[in-house]
């Protein structure tokens, strides 16, 4: 009985071990060996990959979702710190469920270009929001292009301001004219996206 007893709770722990997106005979980093140790970050480790896996097969521009994806992922093992990994991914697997949902608009039409700009506009808890990707930011530690260095992005909540028009939360200086058709940036500066890029205006047509 006794070796019964521990035969089962052996196949439970190596069905725990491997409750993850990848084989975790290959765990190498702190995160990986985390996600193979922890059975609820484990599942939520999977729930992102089919997230991921949905979001990319469906999306008008696949390399956003990639390059969102990998940007996520260099800053994730931050969670480590704080043990709020879970969380993280969880947030990260309804962020990108929501992206099939949104509508996409650039300055390059679908023909991607990292060195332009994408808007994503959708609903989160209720409310209208903007993420938004593009230009690579160089700093002393990493000064080449994304994926070697980072990638400007940034999201906020869209706030009604005057005459049907819109600021993004945390961008003052943004006056946001939303349409189905397209995304425009007026006021006296338009957006900063970063430091590289400057100041953002005009039109930013739809693609989906």
């Amino acid at each position: 009985m006794k070796t019964a007893a521990l035969l089962i709770l052996l196949a439970a722990v190596a069905q725990s071990a491997q409750a993850a997106s990848f084989d975790c005979g290959k765990a190498r980093t702190p995160l990986e060996r985390r996600i193979c140790a922890d059975p609820a970050l484990g599942k939520a480790d999977e729930d992102l990959a089919k997230a991921y896996a949905e979001t990319l097969r469906t999306f008008v521009i696949p390399d956003v979702i990639k390059d969102s994806q990998r940007a996520w992922l260099f800053e994730a093992p931050q969670c480590l710190e704080n043990s709020s990994c879970v969380a993280l991914f969880q947030e990260r697997a309804e962020t990108l469920r929501l992206y099939r949902t949104a509508k996409v608009y650039t300055d390059y039409g679908k023909a991607f270009d990292r060195e332009k700009t994408t808007l994503l506009v959708y609903e989160r808890g209720g409310k209208p929001w903007l993420d938004w990707y593009g230009d690579w930011m160089p700093d002393a530690y990493r000064p080449k292009p994304f994926p070697d260095g980072f990638l400007a992005r940034d999201s906020g909540e869209l706030i009604p301001a005057k005459n049907g028009k819109f600021t993004l939360a945390d961008h003052d200086d943004a006056v946001i004219s939303l349409s189905d058709g397209k995304v425009t940036f007026g006021g006296e500066y338009g957006m900063n996206l970063s430091a590289r890029q400057g100041f953002i205006h005009g039109d930013f047509p739809r693609v989906r």
